[in-house]
């Protein structure tokens, strides 16, 4: 007997036990349980329940349709019909709804039941109650950063208006649907002399010519089109319906004639003109560039017969001009007289802003023009096929400068340097890479026109997957914009994602900017992504932007693109102050 009374004990303190580890597990989930017994029909709320409902009064037992009273008034139609129905087919009861606390506030419920029966006996409904108002919340928050960032992906967030990615999108809807004799039409325009007012009167004056611009598009085109904004001054118009090439003139007329009226800015007149170039289709085409390449033939017609005017695309156009000849030649003499050289712009920490990165910005040493940004000379590359030959000598060209640093022991940090959709589909390319780096070499490539890698094809995996078995870090160029989309996080899963500087410039007048980048770095480290803001050029979006919790910096505010040796010299100074 002593034996029995002794397993019977230590049975006793073992369910003791299990009970007292289930109430720690209850309470650490923050679960509310309540028990609704038929035979009674009395229900008992926990004091969880109680804390949940945001009751205050400490009765544990409540009427029973004290539940239904606090279900909120567009959930409690479906939510009695549910219950109804988890009662009648005997099925546990498992579904999220809202509730209207004792003060007005509105919290997300999950709520788990289960009718418990013993023999003899009415059964009794037993359930738990979890608030997860947080974690909708969070998935609101989430939804609504996807929602902005797919809209930002698809607009241009100076005008508003639907950027290249749009118009892509818009195009390719219409030739899916369109039939063999429906005519349609695409307009190009550029703006004449913008350079002079943004070098003149400042960013602040260019941008306010481009919004002005953009809203003597929409309001001369009206419905017959929809305008897009493809390029830092280039428009464009599509008409899935083409109007008469009459009113086509007519319009270009008109356009013309607006926008080369002087457009008041803080006291000053801008002045600027428009060249267009427009092209007529018919019926789906087989390739969807070939409209937007006749139309822009007849834009370059346009501005080489004085600019201001517009041109139509007829098949007697010059496809390319003389000119071309020589700029192919000039710019193959450049890479092969080491003509192009690096600058390097500094990415710095955001919070202790020392120096842990840097961008190599290739420029052209021109003996005729002096030396040239990449704006004045990559349009032409990509036109005549040499932005490859580029991207390999700036390649080079940093590796080279990399070994004079590594040969005079000063630490240097990764550089990125651009590769484009074209080189990376290249099954040769990481061949060619190791042809030129070496173990001590630090290199980033920054992937352009990234929309391609929404759904990136079997040669380009298996060289971004060797790039990183090299220790080279992929990083994604334009994040945000019309160029990037958040889908390429997913299938290139980059080191870090590079802000685009089209989404920091508003922050000078739109405070409201700042949400929308404090949404991209929360999407971008959800993919498990750094990010680095660039384009930050003045002292005030320099202080907007430290409340953003992204990784790096770049800008003028900071640092200016440099030399290599100025930079090197700036390296200098940092290993000597952090000693």
């Amino acid at each position: 007997m002593k034996h029995i009374d002794q397993v019977s004990l230590a049975q006793s303190e073992n369910l003791l036990n299990i009970i007292s580890k289930l109430q720690l597990a209850v309470a650490a989930s923050r679960m509310g349980v309540w028990e609704y017994d038929e035979a009674t029909q009395s229900v008992h709320w926990d004091d969880r329940m109680l804390e949940i409902y945001g009751i205050t009064d400490g009765k544990n037992q409540r009427p029973d349709d004290f539940w239904e009273r606090h279900i909120h008034p567009d959930d409690i139609e479906a939510m009695t019909a549910y219950a109804e129905e988890c009662r009648r087919e005997n099925k546990d009861f498992n579904h999220d709804y809202r509730i209207v606390r004792e003060d007005g506030s509105v919290r997300h419920i999950r709520s788990l039941a289960r009718n418990v029966s013993t023999p003899g006996e009415k059964s009794k409904l037993v359930g738990v109650n979890i608030d997860v108002t947080e974690d909708y919340l969070r998935a609101e928050e989430l939804k609504k950063a996807q929602t902005q960032l797919k809209h930002d992906a698809r607009h241009d967030v100076l005008t508003g208006l639907g950027n290249r990615r749009a118009l892509d999108e818009v195009t390719q809807d219409a030739f899916d649907v369109m039939a063999a004799t429906d005519r349609y039409c695409l307009m190009l325009l550029d703006l004449d002399y913008f350079k002079e007012v943004n070098d003149e009167l400042g960013h602040l004056a260019g941008d306010f010519v481009l919004k002005t611009v953009a809203r003597i598009l929409v309001d001369v085109v009206g419905t017959s089109g929809t305008v897009f904004r493809i390029g830092g001054d280039e428009f464009a118009t599509f008409f899935p319906v083409a109007p008469p090439e009459g009113d086509i003139v007519a319009l270009c007329e008109t356009l013309i004639e607006q926008v080369k009226a002087p457009i008041p800015f803080q006291g000053e007149d801008c002045f600027i003109g428009a060249s267009i170039g427009f092209a007529f289709g018919k019926g789906p085409p087989k390739t969807a560039s070939r409209i937007f390449s006749d139309a822009d033939t007849a834009l370059y017609e346009a501005k080489r017969n004085g600019r201001s005017g517009y041109c139509a695309y007829s098949s007697d156009l010059t496809q390319r001009p003389a000119c071309v000849t020589n700029t192919r030649r000039d710019l193959l003499n450049a890479l092969s007289n080491d003509a192009f050289i690096c600058h390097y712009q500094p990415q710095f920490d955001a919070k202790t802003l020392e120096i842990i990165g840097a961008e190599a910005l290739v420029r052209w040493q021109c003996p005729q023009r002096g030396l040239l940004p990449p704006a004045a000379f990559l349009p032409e590359a990509t036109d005549l096929n040499l932005v490859i030959d580029i991207d390999e000598r700036v390649l080079e060209l940093v590796a080279s400068q990399q070994d004079d640093w590594h040969l005079e022991s000063l630490p240097f940090p990764t550089v990125s340097v651009n590769t484009s959709a074209e080189r990376l589909r290249d099954p040769d390319f990481t061949q060619k890479v190791d042809k030129v780096l070496r173990p001590h070499h630090k290199i980033a490539f920054e992937l352009l026109e990234t929309a391609f890698l929404d759904d990136i094809d079997d040669v380009t995996r298996a060289n971004l997957d060797a790039l990183r078995a090299r220790g080279i870090r992929i990083d994604l160029d334009d994040f945000g914009s019309g160029h990037s989309s958040v889908t390429a996080l997913q299938t290139v899963k980059p080191h870090q994602a590079k802000i685009d500087r089209s989404l920091v410039r508003p922050i000078e007048t739109n405070p409201r900017q700042i949400m929308t980048l404090q949404a991209l770095c929360r999407i971008a480290r959800l993919a498990s992504a750094k990010t680095v803001i660039e384009g930050l050029e003045s002292g005030l979006m320099l202080a907007a932007i430290r409340s953003v919790d992204c990784d790096a910096l770049q800008g003028y505010a900071l640092e200016r693109p440099a030399p290599a040796s100025d930079f090197a010299a700036l390296l200098r100074r940092a290993a000597q102050t952090s000693v």
